[in-house]
């Protein structure tokens, strides 16, 4: 074989091979989603980024890609206007028609951290204070001035200072500040950052969740576990009441059915792979069904959570079998009545056929018209009863027919009997 041939046999098989890889990718099917998760140092982000790599490396044609927002607000603003397809937002914050939920992620508490030097000891004391909390349009500056007004403080009695969770550590280290307000997953780590080597900074408990929840159901009432910042000596140094609000997961309500079950599939089947990731995800779990979280599910999680729930049938399984029961025997007793009716009849008209047999035996053996004469009449009676039978269905109308057939033939006979005597031909 020449070289020219064999250069023209192996460019051949390269093109071939290029031609079948752009034929995989440019025929493929490839499903693009977007999530927006929040600033990139708060757990949302953490925990979309995870879920993102986890769908892409479990199924090739989806492509997932996060983006760093203000929070809530601006998330909700981005899924109602099409922009994402999902995102993490508060439970607590204002939602609009067109979102739906599919997964609680983890569990945010209301953390308050204050300087010694101000004073502070419960929420209270942030009158004529200088506090820094979240950004406008967030779920946490929301939530701020939500607790503030429980409190009775009235927004010109503080001086509230909107800033980046960063910010809001440099300013509090520098004294800048005399609290700052957020609403973050217990171990955070920029609150520890803020809080656990410092010891003129500490946490303030918030112990009037439940009645917060009377007004804001979905809050709850929940705590800082004893712990959570600093092992030894431990910070805080005893769980801290606190209230705690979902951060859950949310789609466009016309984000496609199947993709949706396919992404709420992924979330709970692997977790594992999840968890490796991102510790917080340990945390997810289904939609709270007792309504605490009121943003509608969407059909496609609502399908997967509903997978192994028991069909109407099989719900009632109890019930229908009491029913077949009920049935049987109902059946049972209905066919034994009508046999019973069946056997009375048939014992009625066998009574009544053997008074006629027992009259042709008579009429046999007369000799006179007053032997006759009590047949007659005896005959007559019979068809009487047989006729008030009829009328209280004691026998039906075939059984009265074959009667009456039997019924004519004796009279014939009797009558027959009759004229005979009268003729003296016996």
């Amino acid at each position: 074989m020449s070289g020219a041939v064999r250069i023209t046999i192996i460019a051949v098989l390269w093109l071939s091979m290029l031609g079948g890889i752009m034929f995989w990718f440019g025929g493929r099917d490839v499903t693009r989603l977007t999530i927006a998760a929040g600033p990139a140092s708060g757990e949302s982000f953490e925990i979309a980024t995870a879920i993102a790599q986890v769908i892409e490396a479990s199924d090739q044609d989806i492509r997932v890609e996060v983006f760093e927002t203000q929070g809530s607000g601006e998330n909700i603003r981005l899924v109602d206007s099409g922009q994402v397809d999902l995102a993490a937002i508060q439970a607590d914050a204002t939602i609009t028609h067109d979102v739906r939920v599919l997964a609680t992620l983890f569990s945010d508490a209301y953390q308050l951290v204050v300087s010694n030097q101000s004073g502070i000891t419960s929420v209270d004391g942030l009158a004529g204070s200088r506090i820094a909390i979240p950004p406008a349009g967030s779920g946490q500056n929301k939530a701020f001035w939500f607790l503030v007004a429980h409190y009775g403080i009235a927004p010109h009695q503080l001086t509230a200072l909107a800033m980046s969770d960063e910010a809001a550590n440099f300013a509090m280290q520098h004294g800048q500040v005399d609290a700052v307000f957020r609403v973050r997953a217990p171990g955070n780590k920029l609150v520890r950052e803020l809080i656990q080597d410092q010891d003129n900074i500490r946490l303030v408990s918030i112990d009037q969740a439940a009645a917060m929840a009377l007004k804001q159901p979905t809050l709850s009432s929940g705590v800082i576990p004893h712990g959570s910042y600093r092992g030894s000596p431990a910070l805080p140094v005893s769980d801290m009441p606190t209230p705690i609000v979902s951060r859950i997961l949310i789609s466009r309500e016309d984000l496609d059915d199947e993709l949706v079950y396919t992404l709420t599939q992924l979330l709970f089947e692997q977790r594992a792979a999840l968890v490796g990731k991102s510790t917080l995800a340990g945390f997810i779990r289904p939609v709270d069904f007792a309504g605490q979280i009121s943003i509608p599910i969407h059909a496609g999680a609502r399908r997967y959570y509903d997978r192994e729930k028991p069909s109407l049938l099989q719900e009632n399984s109890r019930m229908a079998a009491t029913a077949l029961y009920v049935c049987a025997i109902l059946t049972s007793l209905f066919i034994a009545l009508r046999s019973r009716i069946k056997r009375a009849h048939r014992v009625r008209v066998s009574d009544y056929n053997l008074e006629l047999i027992d009259i042709v035996d008579k009429a046999r053996v007369s000799q006179s018209d007053e032997d006759l004469a009590p047949l007659q009449e005896r005959l007559v009676e019979i068809l009487r009863a047989m006729v008030r039978d009829l009328d209280g269905d004691r026998v039906t109308k075939d059984e009265f027919d074959h009667f009456s057939f039997t019924w004519q033939a004796v009279d014939t006979l009797v009558r027959d009997r009759y004229g005979s005597i009268k003729a003296g031909t016996l």
